[in-house]
């Protein structure tokens, strides 16, 4: 998630915005929102207490690169801290999303069992597709197209694969996440350079925190060159 200086003030509003409904709307899923009708990768997204491991305050630190041909690449950092475990099970959390300039404000969260990383990626992740398919400015709303693409692919194409991995000097127990939102899109036309654009997450109920890493990757020209490839993971646990 890179975005030009012009669109820095308008996009940190509009995220303020979205944090704020984000924060009004997470919470543990209820039995009905866990339904069949529902796919696995889902469930284990947006309805799932991410936060269950947590049982006292503590502040992860994830390690965020951008790479790639397309542009000049960047690396940074995202904070997530849990202030308070409520006697319900819920957390006081804050995030810090970037550093310096490229920060932008995340309202802190009272009650919730969700790590929100998940869905400030997202929310950054369709707002650039928009900024790179669209250079001219004149089709602003087509990140809402981007987003309706996500929820397709995760309701209807995402694999889910039972994955390991290590960390902090253990083995993790978790799921990897998998899909391809646009590749058989019927408008990617509009925007060919990105639509194979490809999408990994991988968590786990056992680590504090739930989000180990994102991984988002449009091919180049180049077997093993990326045009544009971001990468998120779990760098430390402070407690």
């Amino acid at each position: 998630m890179s975005f030009p200086n012009t669109l820095r003030n308008r996009r940190a509003s509009w995220l303020l915005g979205m944090c704020v409904a984000l924060c009004a709307d997470i919470g543990t899923a209820s039995a009905q929102e866990k339904s069949p009708e529902f796919s696995q990768a889902e469930v284990l997204l947006w309805m799932t207490d991410q936060l269950s491991a947590v049982t006292a305050p503590v502040t992860l630190m994830y390690a965020f690169k951008r790479s790639g041909a397309l542009e000049a690449g960047f690396d940074d950092q995202i904070e997530f801290q849990i202030r308070k475990v409520h006697e319900d099970g819920t957390k006081s959390a804050a995030v810090r999303f970037f550093t310096g300039e490229r920060n932008f404000p995340v309202p802190p969260v009272e009650n919730t069992t969700v790590n929100p990383i998940l869905k400030i990626y997202l929310q950054g992740d369709v707002l650039e597709m928009n900024r790179l398919s669209d250079p001219n400015g004149t089709a602003r709303e087509r990140w809402r197209y981007f987003q309706r693409r996500i929820k397709f692919a995760l309701a209807e194409s995402a694999t889910v694969q039972a994955h390991t991995f290590e960390f902090d000097g253990r083995r993790w127990n978790g799921h990897k996440i998998e899909f391809q939102p646009y590749v058989n899109d019927p408008r990617r036309n509009l925007f060919e350079k990105y639509a194979d654009k490809s999408y990994s997450f991988i968590v786990s109920d056992e680590l504090p925190g739930y989000v180990y890493q994102i991984e988002t990757v449009v091919p180049g020209a180049k077997e093993g060159a990326p045009l544009i490839r971001e990468f998120l993971q779990l760098d430390s646990i402070a407690r």
